[in-house]
């Protein structure tokens, strides 16, 4: 090693990673509190405001007015009062549990996996009587994080149309929650989704305005070198403001690097800014890595850098021809390395992102320079006459144009399931193939053919769906479901009204949608069965039943046939929140050899019906602690 001084960085470097990931472990969930009703004290470090509910991360750091070692808590209300805002010290009283982790089905969309990145371990519900603010918390890091909400409000009073207040607000503060679906989907399907979140291009183009506006500076001496500390000092201060993302963070490390290679009279090197920034990033959050924002960051500024100069036909001294066609040369060249992975994670592939791209790169700096402006002055209470007209203008013709391209069939590839061997065959292809480009040997060309081909190959294998029967009982507070794999359709026998089925669908197709990629389900067949009687659903041989009401059996004891509990064997007999009966004499009744104990069920009469049918010796499980997940090889399904 001492006569390999790169082996000996490398392993040197890995030494260091795992000190730096241990050092950064999240503080683990407190013993002692889980089921118990305290007091909690902590400060919000993120919140986001729904109709009328309020979900937020506490980071707290007192219980029962001692001081405790801060833990991260998603704490959800339900209730817009009293209104709470980042940065608030708030004292609440609560249940804290340890944040679930297990997925009911596989593939399930994690909407938690965000939050166990930054390392929130517990969460809660608080009454809204049981909730108050009791002032801000104090600090710098704290007063520019709270100048979020002022931009925003900033924003909702500039005279302009509610969709570019909305797009305003997700490309200046980095919060996307005023965004509707439509406008997501529409941006997300003709390539444009990396507009809504902020990356480097948001921070180059803020990066120049303010250029721009400083330009006195440098016509004098040493000018250029106070431009420079100033612009990185406002790029920091919107990056702390935003949230400190990875992508923004990478983009204002890059341009602080430049800088102060450009201030020593040094050789700038992008390849060496970027590794830098990672590594810094990594540093200090290394968590940062299972980001989907950092992956994406990265991996569109290194393919870039590998891949724009070669796709541009025209070389350098054409400066003209060579800066036109740049802009579709990064477009493609981001898409190369970012379009797979982007494929992977949302399961939509754009086709049209060069065209729209095109018209958005020449589109988007004067649409955020001049929202900066425009928020700026309604900051202090001015209005630039004639400006956030045009700016509406501006961003109606991108809204337009993306509108017009989204409008024809063949827009986006959607419903693509990307797996893992296809996601790493693609990243193995674009190595011979960069090297290629710059050396220019056909042996780089033939392996990057015989990669791609490789690639092809995943891809086609991984289309064909195992034929296994899957019966799945997921967990939700509002209703309890018995779901069905057969085939290409989802089998739904659910305790929810049938006027609800509509949403059910809706939710499910958003929850499950990698699911039922991966196994090529195209439609969801929803049934409510009649509620004062037992229907067993016979699986393969298995049979279930939804029991969510005692007049199941009471009445079933009076009709004959399937009817008639006494002549019914059930293999599981699935209990709902609405059974309020006697659970030995539902177990006597009913020929049944396992009972689980659905997960919305009242908490105090769950624990009852658990401990009185484990002391009768029966077999029981609680679908509140685990999932319910039973696969077959046997095809058929019985009704």
């Amino acid at each position: 090693m001492i006569r390999k001084p790169y082996a000996g960085l490398m392993c040197g470097g890995i030494l260091l990673g795992y000190a730096v990931s241990a050092a950064n472990e999240p503080a683990p969930f407190p013993e002692g509190v889980e089921g118990r009703e305290l007091d909690y004290s902590g400060v919000v470090m993120e919140i986001r405001h729904f109709d009328p509910s309020q979900v937020m991360v506490v980071k707290v750091d007192s219980c029962i007015g001692k001081v405790c070692r801060p833990f991260l808590v998603k704490l959800t209300t339900p209730s817009s009062l009293p209104s709470v805002e980042e940065r608030d010290r708030i004292d609440f009283t609560a249940s804290v549990s340890p944040l679930a982790f297990e997925l009911d089905l596989p593939g399930e969309t994690d909407y938690d996996r965000p939050l166990r990145l930054m390392g929130v371990v517990g969460q809660t519900f608080v009454r809204p009587d049981s909730l108050n603010v009791s002032g801000l918390e104090l600090g710098m890091m704290n007063a520019i994080r709270r100048f979020r909400t002022d931009v925003t409000l900033a924003i909702v009073d500039l005279p302009v149309s509610n969709g570019c207040k909305e797009f305003l607000n997700a490309v200046l503060t980095g919060d996307r929650s005023m965004l509707t679906p439509d406008m997501q989907e529409l941006f997300s399907t003709t390539g444009l989704s990396h507009l809504l979140a902020l990356s480097g291009l948001h921070v180059a183009i803020i990066a120049g305005l303010i250029s721009i506006l400083l330009f006195p500076l440098a016509l004098v001496r040493r000018g250029r070198i106070l431009r420079g500390v100033v612009v990185v000092t406002l790029l920091w201060l919107f990056a702390i403001m935003t949230g400190l993302g990875p992508s923004v963070v990478r983009s204002v490390l890059m341009v602080t690097l430049f800088f102060i290679a450009y201030s020593l009279q040094r050789q700038r090197s992008p390849f060496n800014s970027l590794c830098v920034a990672a590594l810094i990033i990594l540093v200090c959050d290394p968590n940062s890595l299972y980001s989907i924002g950092f992956q994406l960051s990265f991996l569109a500024v290194g393919s870039i850098l590998l891949f724009a100069e070669p796709f541009n036909p025209f070389p350098q001294r054409q400066t003209l021809l060579h800066g036109i066609a740049a802009y579709p040369a990064v477009t493609l060249a981001a898409m190369m390395g970012t379009a797979v992975v982007s494929a992977y994670y949302f399961n939509v592939f754009p086709l049209v992102f060069l065209p729209v791209n095109f018209v958005a790169a020449l589109l988007m700096p004067f649409v955020l320079a001049g929202g900066v402006v425009i928020t700026l002055f309604s900051l202090v209470g001015l209005t630039v006459p004639f400006l956030p007209g045009m700016v509406d203008w501006l961003f109606s013709l991108l809204q337009g144009s993306a509108a017009w391209f989204g409008s024809f069939s063949w827009t986006a590839v959607k419903d693509v399931d990307v797996s893992v061997p296809t996601l790493l065959a693609w990243f193995v292809t674009l190595i011979p193939l960069a090297l290629w480009f710059y050396r220019r040997r056909i042996v780089y060309l033939t392996a990057s053919l015989l990669c791609l081909a490789f690639t092809f190959v995943t891809v086609i294998a991984s289309e064909r769906p195992d034929e296994m029967v899957e019966v799945y009982i997921p967990r939700s507070k509002h209703h309890t479901s018995i779901m069905v794999r057969d085939g290409g359709t989802l089998h739904v026998v659910t305790s929810a009204p049938e006027r609800t089925h509509g949403e059910l669908c809706a939710e499910y197709r958003r929850k499950y949608a990698r699911y039922m990629l991966s196994r090529s389900i195209d439609s969801i067949h929803v049934v409510t069965p009649v509620r004062y009687a037992v229907e067993p659903l016979e699986v393969c041989g298995r049979r279930y039943a939804l029991i969510h009401d005692a007049r199941q059996i009471s009445e079933s004891d009076e009709g004959s046939g399937d009817r008639n509990c006494s002549g019914v064997h059930l293999d599981y007999a699935v209990i709902c929140s609405g059974f309020r009966g006697d659970i030995n004499a539902l177990a006597e009744k009913l020929d049944v050899d396992s009972i689980l104990l659905s997960a919305d069920m009242n908490t105090r009469r769950h624990d009852r019906y658990f401990s009185e049918l484990s002391e009768a010796g029966r077999n029981v499980r609680s679908l509140r602690r685990s999932p319910f997940g039973w696969r077959t090889e046997s095809v058929g399904l019985v009704d």
